[in-house]
Formats: structure tokens, sequence, C-alpha cells
């Protein structure tokens, strides 16, 4: 039986228990209130007027906010798609990425800043040192390579071995579906710098690809087919490709350069050696409109493919010169006829890229020649218009064609630079090439 007295006790300290816990309640609710009324009064409901760019992701209005962001005296959260104006203190946390903004006051100070030490002196940063201060390089060092190890790829063609075996075998037998298999395999994967350099550094390989370039097969079986899937065409795209923005595949190509052309190809029509075949041939001398001459239109389409990358080598340039390798490019200039059309705008760039333009890496001075040597005098006309000097680069006769060249609107587009530039490496290209009058002036 319980007692009045202790009944009543904890009876009133239940009862104080449950003021002390509404008050708290209270003053909870008051302060929620509180916030409450000051967002409101801060962040007023009424949308953004109409003059203000807006920014909506959703097709909800009330969730969209003004593209230019709106500076308080308080930090505020700045959405990444606003453009701040000038002027404000930014502040960005490094853990979540998100920026603050708020209007600057240049009198309030940093807490977190107070006790360091501030650096007002000025950094000066030396500038490079000259080249000629730079540390000699001692005998025997490597030379620079820019371009690094060739790295070989994560994963290995399998069919790569076996298609350059099948393109080294006895070619007497004219094309097969094993031959055209493995030009393919290798056309597809010849711009990769690791394959290309392998082809490269395969001395059979090369010569057995500037074999099938020079081969002189007119079957109606290889005539037949589409152009990209003929062996001349396919093996030019390969050799092009593989020297083509691969420094370390052309360096192995010029070692095996003299290997190369002293191939005798095995085939009964080509009774010269791989190098005579490949310069005879780049000359033109068939006449206007003969299959003869479609054939030479067509080879000179493939060989300057491969010319363009091996004229980079300064060893097979100077080959190419000493065998009248200009002499023929002014041939294909001089060639008139829609088959010569690209061909002689190919010409016009190879000698630019190569011999005449400095920024796209020619070397200066190796053509035409700046010694007192007969290619780097300019002839007068009257020795350039003879029969047999027409195409003789030693008589200097270029700007005097290219002149006569650039007065075709159509040829200008790419004989005028071409005629500007060698001009500027030969200042006294203007004599070659005195004004034509015309009739109404005669």
């Amino acid at each position: 039986m319980f007692s009045p007295c202790k009944m009543g006790s904890s009876y009133m300290r239940n009862l104080n228990k449950i003021a002390v816990l509404f008050a708290l309640i209270s003053v909870i609710f008051s302060s929620l209130t509180i916030a409450s009324a000051s967002v409101s009064s801060a962040s007023p409901s009424k949308s953004p007027s109409a003059e203000t760019e807006l920014i909506c992701h959703t097709d909800n209005p009330a969730e969209c906010y003004p593209k230019l962001f709106s500076a308080t005296e308080e930090f505020q959260i700045v959405r990444d798609d606003q453009d701040l104006p000038p002027g404000l203190h930014v502040r960005l946390d490094i853990q979540t990425g998100q920026k603050q903004a708020k209007l600057n006051n240049p009198k309030e100070g940093n807490s977190a800043l107070e006790g360091l030490p501030v650096d007002r002196s000025v950094v000066v940063v030396d500038p490079e040192t000259p080249q000629d201060d730079q540390p000699p390089i001692r005998s025997g060092a490597p030379a620079y390579e820019p371009v690094g190890v060739v790295k070989a790829p994560r994963e290995k063609n399998e069919g790569f071995v076996q298609a350059l075996e099948t393109v080294k075998k006895d070619l007497d037998f004219g094309p097969s579906d094993e031959l055209d298999r493995a030009l393919q395999d290798l056309e597809d994967i010849s711009h990769d710098m690791y394959y290309g350099l392998q082809i490269a550094e395969d001395t059979e390989a090369l010569q057995a690809l500037f074999c099938l370039l020079t081969k002189r097969d007119a079957s109606a079986a290889v005539e037949e087919r589409p152009l990209t899937e003929r062996p001349d065409f396919l093996a030019s795209s390969i050799l092009a490709s593989l020297i083509r923005n691969n420094k370390p595949a052309l360096r192995a190509v010029e070692d095996s350069w003299d290997a190369v052309v002293s191939k005798q190809c095995k085939n009964p029509r080509d009774a010269g050696s791989l190098g005579t075949e490949l310069y005879a041939r780049l000359e033109p001398t068939a006449g206007p409109g003969t299959a003869e001459e479609a054939a030479e239109a067509y080879f000179a389409r493939l060989s300057l493919a491969v010319w363009d990358g091996l004229l980079k080598s300064s060893k097979i340039q100077a080959e190419f010169l000493a065998n009248g390798g200009m002499r023929s490019f002014l041939r294909i200039l001089l060639r008139s006829g829609e088959a010569w059309d690209g061909r002689r705008a190919k010409v016009a760039r190879i000698v630019s890229d190569v011999f005449l333009d400095e920024e796209v890496g020619a070397v200066l001075g190796v053509w035409p020649a700046t010694t007192a040597e007969s290619s780097s005098v300019v002839s007068d006309a009257s020795v350039c218009e003879k029969s047999g000097a027409a195409a003789d680069d030693d008589r200097g006769c270029w700007e005097y064609h290219l002149e006569a060249i650039s007065r075709d609107p159509r040829d200008a587009i790419w004989s005028r630079p071409l005629l500007d530039m060698l001009r500027r490496r030969r200042p006294d290209a203007t004599k070659s090439a005195p004004r034509q009058p015309k009739r109404d002036e005669l």
C-alpha cells in the first residue's frame, strides 16, 4: 500500500519535468520561426524581373536563378554556370569544390591568416641561359631523340608476321589472293609507329614492296580491279604510310636504301635495278593522249606519294638530286591534260615543303644551290626557250616555266606560291621571265 505523501511528491516531480520539456520545445519553435522569417525577408518569393537573364534546368520557374550572380555582404553559394561580376570576395572549398562569394570589404581582415608573415617582395625570374653559355656536349654523347623509344602495343597483331612473310615471297607468280590479303593487312597497320618501324627495319620487305610498286603488270586481272585493291597501289600506300610522321622508320629506310636501290626485281620487263626503275619511270616521256602516257601518269601518282616522305631524308634527297630528280619534277610540271593536274600540284607542294618552305621543315640552300654553281644562276628567257633546255634544271629555267604556267588561273593556285618562294631563295629570278606583251600592245 502506497503512502499518500510519496505519491504526491512523485506526481509533482513529473509535472516539473513536463513543464521544462514544454518550455524547451517553445524555445526551439520560436528560433525556427525567427529563422524562417529571416530567410523569407532575405529571399522574397517573387520571381526575378523579366529583364534578368535566368538559367532554368527544369520546367519549374521557382528553380530558376539569375545568370549573373547577385552578391550580398554574406557569402552565398555560386552555381557552376553563373557569371561573377568583378570585385567580389570569392572562396573555394577544396574538399567539395563548392564556390562562395560576397561583396568585397577591403577593411575586413581574414582571421584565418592572422599571425602569418606577409611577403611583399618581388620575385625575379632569371631569363633562360643563352645557348652560348650552355655546357659543351661531351664527345660521343648520343644525339637527342625527341621521338623516344617506339613501344610495342599491348596486344600484338598476330597476322602481321605472316603477312610480312607472304609479301617477301617470290613475286614471279603474279597476284594471288594470299598476297592481296597480306597487302591489305599491312596497309591497315602501316601507319602505326611500331608496325611501320618493323616493316622499315626489314630490308627484304622493303625490297619486295618497292618491286611491287615498280612492277608493270598490265594484265586484265589487275586492271579490272578497283584502284585501291591493286598490288602496286597497296605497296605505295604502305611505303608512304610507314615513313609519314615516323622518323625512326625513315631512318631505318635510309639505312637500307643502298640495298633497296641496288635490288634487281624478278620481273622480266624491268632490266635495271630498283633505283634505275624509280628514277627512269618518274620522268614522263610518252606522247599526249596515248596509253603509255596514262600509264606514266598512274605511276607518277603512286611514286610521288612515296617520294613525298623519302625526300625528308638528307641522304635520299642528295641521291635524288644527283640522279636528275628535279628535272623529272619539272617535266611533270610542264605536262598538260587532266591526267597530270593532280600530279603537278603534288610536285609543287613537295618541292616547296622539302626545299623552299623553312616553316614546314625545309633545309634551305640544298636546292636551288646557293653557291656559285650553275644551278644557282637564273637563265635568260632565250636560253630556256631553246629546244632541249626547257626542262633542264641545271640551266635555271624553273622561274621561266613557272611564270608561264601561272598565267593559267587554274594552275596559278599552286604555281604562283611556288614561284614566289623560289624567287625569294634565288633573288635574281626576275631576270628570267620578262613580261610577254599583249596583242593590243603590239
